[in-house]
């Protein structure tokens, strides 16, 4: 059998073999086919023999060999966000920017952190506990929690000197 290697989640490449000895004669073939052990997380799962044969006039000698499944590579991005300095953090949240999806129901676990601070500026959303299942290796790329200061609203007077003091005033004065 010829080793193999995929990527978790992609199907599994055709199985083949050679004669590493010896020869078929004439218009002989083989029959049949090979499998593997069974498994789709990262690993090493031996090739087979399984139905692959020659008629009763070789002694067959299988040698096998292994598929080796790798772990998918996925690049997540903390997401860019904005909150007032006054206002409580947003989720930080993140997207799979390459190499996604993800597959069948596999799912994030943990969540992303951001440096600490409380002053107007920029501050990392990093990976924190964010992770998946070994059958993924992750790049983290950070993304962005931005602090701005928070817009007070007010009201512009236009003519303070005709007003007296306790009058009610109405949206037209204002």
């Amino acid at each position: 059998a010829a080793a193999k290697t995929k990527v978790y989640g992609e199907t599994d490449p055709s199985l083949t073999y050679s004669i590493t000895s010896g020869a078929l004669v004439g218009s002989d073939a083989f029959t049949g086919g090979l499998t593997r052990n069974s498994g789709s997380n990262v690993g090493t799962y031996t090739i087979t023999q399984g139905t692959l044969a020659l008629s009763s006039n070789y002694a067959l000698t299988y040698v096998s060999a292994n598929l080796t499944i790798t772990a998918k590579p996925i690049t997540v991005t903390g997401d860019t966000l904005t909150k007032n300095s006054s206002d409580s953090d947003p989720t930080l949240t993140y997207q799979i920017t390459a190499g996604g999806p993800l597959i069948g129901s596999d799912s994030f676990s943990g969540t992303a952190v951001r440096a600490p601070g409380t002053s107007v500026g920029d501050y990392a959303i990093t990976q924190g506990t964010v992770a998946v299942s070994s059958n993924y290796q992750i790049t983290w790329v950070d993304g962005k929690l931005t602090i701005t200061n928070k817009i007070v609203p007010y009201i512009l007077w236009n003519n303070p000197s005709n007003i007296t003091y306790g009058t009610l005033l109405s949206a037209t004065q204002l």
